[in-house]
């Protein structure tokens, strides 16, 4: 069984969706079944500031930065960057994990980045993040963790908006207030 707790300590970093115990329940195909590798290559690649907006978070500073591709074959590689600092400015985080899985629609991505172990006081820790590019508007992100189960947490492709277990709060939608992202290739809908 899987417990979500929000979370805003140092221990924590860039935590607003806590996952403690099995992981399992959040595990996902990197692409929605029936699909087959993009026939272009995917990729997303850029840097944001957003300001969390939930309980025990109000006023949090996160920066995401990612560089990631899929290629024709299906395999992804890429690095994802993260910065997680308190109202005052007080850095609590900063880090880096690697990106296991990108899934691209149109302007929309999903991906999943994984913290590798010894890099990061916190144990099994997921980002599962949804980037929409807005083009000229502000871009806006979606992201859900999962930290300090048993087991390493999922690395398919995860949409932090649609595909969390049931039990889990939702998850909110942030502009992108600083600096954006670039989202190509895959399939368009």
């Amino acid at each position: 069984m899987v417990r979500y707790a929000r979370v805003g300590t140092a221990a924590a970093g860039a935590v607003a969706l806590v996952a403690v115990g099995s992981s399992t329940a959040w595990a996902q195909p990197t692409a929605p079944s029936g699909t087959s590798p993009p026939s272009t290559p995917a990729m997303v690649a850029g840097a944001g500031h957003f300001v969390y907006d939930e309980p025990n978070m109000v006023g949090h500073r996160i920066w995401f930065g990612v560089a990631a591709v899929t290629t024709v074959d299906g395999s992804t590689r890429g690095e994802f960057r993260y910065r997680h600092a308190l109202p005052d400015g007080t850095e609590v985080a900063r880090g880096r994990a690697d990106v296991t899985c990108l899934r691209v629609v149109g302007n929309v991505a999903v991906f999943t980045a994984i913290v590798p172990d010894g890099l990061d006081p916190v144990r099994n820790h997921g980002y599962y993040v949804k980037i929409i590019d807005g083009g000229r508007q502000p871009d806006v992100i979606v992201d859900a963790q999962t930290q300090n189960g048993t087991e390493p947490p999922p690395t398919g492709c995860l949409d932090p908006e649609t595909e969390l277990p049931p039990e889990a709060p939702a998850r909110p939608r942030y502009p992108i207030l600083a600096g954006g992202y670039v989202v190509r290739g895959g399939p368009h809908p």
